[in-house]
């Protein structure tokens, strides 16, 4: 049976430590607190700790969480706590019946810390990459102002808001990506395999290959002979992409450009304020104040002018001025975005404006994201009939001259 060091409190309020065996943290607590004594930090004595073995596969666990993991487990815990069911209870209900085993383990320590005396948000803190800074401060305002449980409807609402917002955009993706991989597929079969056999019985008949033909041979026998340079070059197009894109100039560059790209550039400014105004007005709703809102909601988005436009926005507010003034100057939020903020900076609503902007800028992106997808597959289609159309031409033309030879 192991053993745990403990610091307690004891009936007087004294503080004392000392050590007990008992077969997990939970059941060592228990007996501290039949014995009249208050822990405060209990840990395995050192002699009994995990092997190497454990300790390497300690460190090799993920405390990742998807979004629809989350998002449930919010919506859950927020109906759990506005039943009046105590928070450690909650937490117990909560890991039982969740199906993902990583937030099962983490919801399980989580619980204990909170057993143990823990804000429920300092808990949570503890796994950055399962509970987001944003996540976590909501929650610390919401036990701050004691409503945990609106706060946490807030955040199951956002969160629904944002896995809805993926699943269009990776949804109207989704499509034109397998049509472009399967005519990718097509395309090198036939330069691959119709092609050279084609060819090849033409050039058995000595007949003169016209320049067309000669041009698609030799990109024939560049994909079946140098295959494996074109892979070289695209692993080092991605690998060189990547560091450029970790250089200061290098982003600043390439996140210009998103911005200002044709058909894309729209679309991703669109995403981006919708995420900005929906989470900077979940932050206000759930009590958080603007400059800590501000500050939380830059580093959700991953577009430096954009964090930069966040962050003169923190400055100019903290010196007293207008957050829509600071918006129309940063030249990347549409106007509706700063006149929906100055209406409400004035009419005291400014956390609803937000909602609103980013529920109507969602509505925007699935609109264009729609409209995109429309366009975009005649187009896939007019650029494969018309690489088909190259080919066939290519073949039929030596077949034409053979014919003509036959026949004189």
């Amino acid at each position: 049976m192991p053993s745990y060091e403990y610091k307690a409190l004891d009936a007087r309020g004294k503080q004392t430590r000392g050590t007990i065996d008992a077969e997990n943290v939970r059941a060592a607590r228990q007996k501290l607190r039949s014995q009249g004594v208050f822990p405060t930090e209990i840990k395995e004595e050192s002699g009994n700790q995990p092997s190497t073995a454990g300790d390497i596969k300690k460190y090799f666990r993920s405390n990742r969480v998807s979004i629809k993991d989350l998002s449930l487990a919010t919506r859950q815990l927020a109906t759990l706590v506005a039943a009046g069911l105590p928070l450690v209870n909650a937490l117990q209900a909560l890991s039982d019946q969740t199906e993902s085993l990583v937030l099962k383990r983490i919801l399980v320590e989580v619980r204990e810390k909170v057993e143990e005396g823990s804000a429920l948000a300092k808990a949570l803190a503890n796994f950055p990459k399962a509970f987001p800074h944003l996540y976590v401060n909501m929650v610390a305002s919401g036990e701050a102002s004691g409503t945990l449980d609106t706060v946490l409807e807030n955040l199951a609402d956002y969160l629904e808001s944002q896995l809805e917002l993926r699943r269009r955009v990776w949804g109207a993706l989704t499509y034109p990506i397998l049509m472009l991989c399967i005519c990718t597929l097509v395309i090198v079969a036939l330069l691959s395999f119709v092609v050279p056999r084609i060819v090849d019985i033409f050039q058995k008949q000595n007949a003169i290959l016209p320049l067309p033909t000669r041009i698609m041979l030799g990109l024939s026998q560049a994909v079946t002979g140098y295959w494996y340079l074109a892979v070289l070059a695209a692993a080092a197009g991605v690998i060189l992409a990547r560091w450029y894109y970790r250089q200061t100039e290098g982003r600043s560059r390439v996140d210009r450009f998103l911005l200002k790209a044709p058909l894309y550039g729209p679309l991703y400014v669109k995403i981006t304020t919708a995420r900005v105004a929906r989470t900077l007005g979940a932050l206000l709703s759930s009590g958080v104040g603007l400059l800590t809102g501000l500050e939380i909601t830059k580093n959700i988005v991953s577009n430096v002018h954009v964090i930069k436009a966040l962050e003169e926005a923190h400055d100019g507010v903290r010196e007293g001025r207008s957050l829509a003034k600071e918006f129309s100057k940063s030249g990347i939020f549409p106007p509706m975005v700063w006149h929906m903020i100055a209406i409400g900076e004035k009419s005291g609503e400014l956390e609803g404006m937000l909602s609103k902007a980013g529920k109507a800028y969602e509505s925007e992106v699935n609109t264009t994201l729609a409209a995109l997808t429309r366009l975009i597959e005649p187009l896939m289609m007019i650029g494969v009939g018309a690489v088909v159309l190259c080919i066939v031409i290519s073949v039929l033309m030596p077949m034409a001259d053979l014919i003509n030879v036959v026949q004189q």
